[in-house]
């Protein structure tokens, strides 16, 4: 009986030690691949949605749409692919936008990047971490400001009057101006739990 109380003790020790391995998982090119796609793919239905909308009812309609439409496909696109995802910035318009630490460490990187001249379209910053035992795959990929952006994130002396009262209506305390093409706007941000 002493025996097989000992064996048992043996047994359940190796179990509990086997399964707290606290190692984190591989970062494959499987994985990755997968998390360009869907910031590729989040970014460009977002796009074609303003594009859309700005064609057909103007530039004022599309401030609308980037601030509720686009928070409503953000989150359908997230439950469909089984990940979180939004957009991060330091100049935040929506509050929704900042960025949190990890989050913060990763566009600082890109910060970097863009001052020395190396920010280009293969940039982007992941990591696999581990919070209260949770394993998640952290994804970033900056958003580069194109001239369409310009119409609601350029020079305030350049935002077309209407843009401008509906901006400072719906944001009062908007930060997200001022930029010019090729500026480093912020980043997609993707979570993933393992």
């Amino acid at each position: 009986m002493k025996n097989i109380l000992s064996l048992s003790i043996l047994i359940f020790l190796f179990i509990t030690i086997a399964c707290s391995d606290k190692s984190l998982p591989e970062l494959t090119e499987q994985i990755k691949n997968g998390l360009r796609k869907d910031a590729k793919e989040f970014s460009e239905s977002l796009k074609n949605i303003l594009v859309k909308e700005i064609r057909t009812n103007g530039i004022v309609s599309a401030v609308n749409v980037c601030s509720d439409t686009a928070q409503i496909l953000t989150n359908d696109y997230g439950v469909s692919k089984g990940i979180y995802i939004k957009r991060v910035t330091f100049k935040n318009r929506n509050q929704n936008s900042i960025p949190d630490e990890y989050e913060s460490k990763a566009l600082k990187y890109f910060e970097e990047l863009k001052s020395s001249g190396k920010l280009d379209e293969t940039t982007e910053y992941i990591e696999i971490e581990e919070t209260n035992g949770i394993k998640k795959i952290r994804y970033l990929k900056p958003i580069i400001i194109q001239p369409l952006c310009l119409n609601c994130h350029g020079s305030t002396e350049d935002i077309n009057q209407n843009v401008k009262n509906v901006l400072n209506t719906r944001y009062p305390d908007d930060k997200a101006t001022e930029y010019q093409t090729d500026d480093l706007r912020g980043a997609v941000s993707i979570s993933k739990t393992l």
